[in-house]
């Protein structure tokens, strides 16, 4: 796994899973009938949970490193977006949000990815199978998708927080 350092807040991962995980995790979207189908105008996105513990030890080292406090994982969430489908740019609200990390698993076009604004810029991470992005502080910076999903974009999404007990607010 390598980061890349766009910003102290921002970081474009590459190589983060070897074939193997990547395999595995792809067979769980073939079983998308029992995820929650949530709509967004007149696109869609299926979540599902990932049940097994999903281990960045590179990640959670980071993250540790940056508060210089113990993170804890929330739900590892499993996303399939259609066609059409565009996550807006948008601050996160919850306080159990202290870093996010996204992983694309399947190949699509490079504008699909995520782009954040912090410092008056736009920082991109564009949609290549295999890498993502660790950003910090999501909760202060607008980030999302500025190009709507070409036939589909499938990823995994782990959320920190540096509380040990979560915050009823989602």
């Amino acid at each position: 796994m390598q980061l890349i350092r766009l910003h102290d807040d921002f970081y474009r991962i590459e190589d983060a899973f070897d074939k193997a995980t990547i395999k595995r995790l792809r067979k769980y979207f073939k079983q998308r009938d029992c995820w929650q189908r949530l709509g967004q105008g007149t696109t869609t996105r299926d979540e599902g949970h990932y049940k097994k513990e999903l281990h960045l030890p590179e990640i959670e080292k980071k993250i540790q490193e940056y508060f210089s406090t113990p993170c804890f994982a929330n739900a590892t969430q499993l996303w399939y977006d259609y066609e059409g489908y565009i996550n807006e740019v948008h601050k996160d609200l919850s306080p159990n949000l202290s870093a996010n990390v996204q992983i694309y698993l399947c190949k699509g076009e490079l504008n699909m990815g995520t782009h954040c604004y912090i410092d008056g810029m736009w920082r991109s991470v564009p949609y290549i199978k295999n890498g993502g992005y660790l950003m910090f502080n999501p909760t202060q910076h607008e980030h999302g998708m500025r190009s709507p999903v070409t036939n589909r974009r499938m990823s995994i999404y782990q959320s920190y927080r540096i509380t040990e007990e979560p915050s009823p607010i989602w």
